[in-house]
């Protein structure tokens, strides 16, 4: 990359350059159906579902995981800011002859009331700040009917800490690369990433700069408590089996 010259220009979640390298380069295998499918059985049982569930998918992508709900015949609703993803989360489902609504919005911003039995989160659940978790979880809570619950998988800070920082360079298609760095910062426990497209062509080139907290489990507990959540549980990531220390992450149930 020695001709390197250029000015970056901004992009972001929902913008059609990062959305574009997204849907191809950078979605690795995370929505296989195999992958899907493969952790049904436990979301099943962790949240005690029944076909009485109205449940909303809270950063649905490209709407694999509203599809194998609707598939398996419960009531569910998608939701992403992205207006890319969702195009194509509408262009698949209409292909699987399946019925889904779809809402463009942040979760972060949803003003729902009593609305849901069930709010999902998978690997879409971030937030900048304790303040900014507290205002997500008591938007959650207030979409939530009585007795409802809430899932997210949430990672566990002290082994982020030791896997950063991180730098990967890869070459999306000739002379087009993508750089993605990752840092921690130690004082604030948030999680500081880089997304860098160089276009050696064009010589167009992206910048996305975005940052998430990593709260101890301890500190997600208090939070979870202040909000209101009566009853939660903290499982292995994606598996019956109680969170442990050295576990890389883990999933939450959190009941209304």
């Amino acid at each position: 990359m020695n001709s390197f010259s250029g000015k970056f220009l901004r992009t972001d979640f929902g913008h059609e350059v990062y959305d574009e390298w997204y849907l191809g380069a950078g979605s690795y295998n995370f929505e296989t159906p195999e992958f899907v499918e493969k952790h049904f059985p436990f979301y099943e049982k962790a949240l005690l579902l029944s076909k009485h569930d109205k449940i909303l998918e809270a950063g649905c992508g490209i709407g694999s995981y509203s599809r194998e709900f609707a598939r398996r015949g419960y009531h569910v609703v998608g939701m992403d800011l992205s207006p890319n993803f969702l195009s194509e989360a509408q262009k698949i489902t209409q292909r699987e002859n399946l019925e889904i609504e779809f809402i463009l919005g942040d979760y972060n911003e949803m003003r729902f009331e009593e609305k849901f039995t069930v709010i999902f989160f998978e690997g879409s659940f971030f937030y900048r700040s304790k303040e900014g978790l507290m205002s997500l979880l008591n938007r959650v809570h207030k979409a939530l009917t009585p007795n409802g619950r809430v899932y997210f998988v949430h990672s566990n800070h002290s082994i982020v800490k030791k896997q950063l920082p991180v730098d990967n360079l890869s070459e999306i298609k000739k002379n087009v690369f993508v750089l993605q760095r990752s840092e921690y910062d130690e004082n604030s426990d948030v999680e500081r990433c880089s997304w860098l497209r160089i276009d050696l062509e064009t010589h167009k080139h992206y910048k996305c700069d975005f940052s998430t907290m990593h709260l101890p489990p301890d500190a997600l507990k208090n939070c979870l408590m202040e909000v209101g959540f009566k009853d939660f549980h903290f499982y292995k990531k994606r598996r019956i089996g109680d969170f442990q220390p050295e576990d890389d992450g883990f999933s939450v149930v959190a009941k209304k």
